[in-house]
């Protein structure tokens, strides 16, 4: 399914896979893997997570990550992409400092809180509702592509391929030592985490301009920022 909710309306994830984010926001969002704690199968995923940011809002805050921030300054005002991007907070920032954005979730309830965000920010952005899987990302488009808290192998490729020559990816993730302990404490997977230096070793074939692993919001992150040569 693919639905766009364009943004020109003075404001306007994929999150093609689990329930798990806690990291870089002001709540503390429930982190385990929802197939592995519910035991429900990945075609439900979009229903749950609809009714997952139907009865939430501003999971992680309004602030983009502060990493996006630090070095906005280094990357040339152009395309944006924001793929997982929720509700929209690193978007919202990105479309305030002159970016073109495109912004996709799997959750049309995710995208309609962004467009509503956005439009009280005063600002204007793409927005798609589609598994990040079925997207068809458009080769060397960007001058910059941020994904948050969502980390899938089989489209790290895709993300490297959107990116122009010169342009930049910033991934910003969940260290994976950071495993939910819920569930009588039993520990689950997290598939969007990474582990210790991952994201380097990915992006190996960019220069990479900063790395840094630290602690945000009283979890274990990683982020990069590399640049396609």
């Amino acid at each position: 399914m693919l639905l766009f909710f364009a943004g020109f309306v003075q404001g306007s994830t994929a999150l093609a896979g689990k329930l798990n984010r806690s990291a870089g926001g002001d709540s503390t969002v429930n982190t385990a893997t929802y197939e592995a704690v519910t035991g429900v199968s990945a075609e439900d995923d979009k229903n749950a997570w609809d009714n997952f940011y139907k009865n939430k809002s501003d999971l992680y805050g309004k602030e983009p990550i502060s990493f996006l921030k630090e070095h906005l300054h280094l990357i040339t005002r152009g395309r944006a992409l924001v793929p997982a991007m929720g509700e929209g907070r690193n978007a919202i920032y990105l479309a305030k400092n002159g970016f073109q954005v495109e912004g996709i979730d799997y959750s049309e309830i995710a995208v309609q809180k962004a467009l509503a965000n956005a439009k009280s920010a005063q600002v204007s952005f793409k927005a798609i509702v589609q598994d990040l899987h079925y997207f068809h990302f458009q080769e060397n488009y960007y001058d910059l592509v941020v994904v948050c808290l969502y980390y899938d192998k089989v489209l790290l490729s895709q993300f490297k391929r959107a990116v122009k020559r010169g342009g930049y990816l910033i991934f910003y993730n969940k260290l994976d030592q950071q495993d939910s302990k819920i569930l009588n404490k039993v520990r689950v997977p997290d598939d969007f985490a990474v582990k210790s230096g991952e994201l380097k070793e990915g992006l190996k074939d960019f220069q990479i301009k900063e790395y840094r692993e630290y602690k945000d919001f009283d979890t274990r992150v990683a982020a990069i920022l590399a640049r396609k040569p």
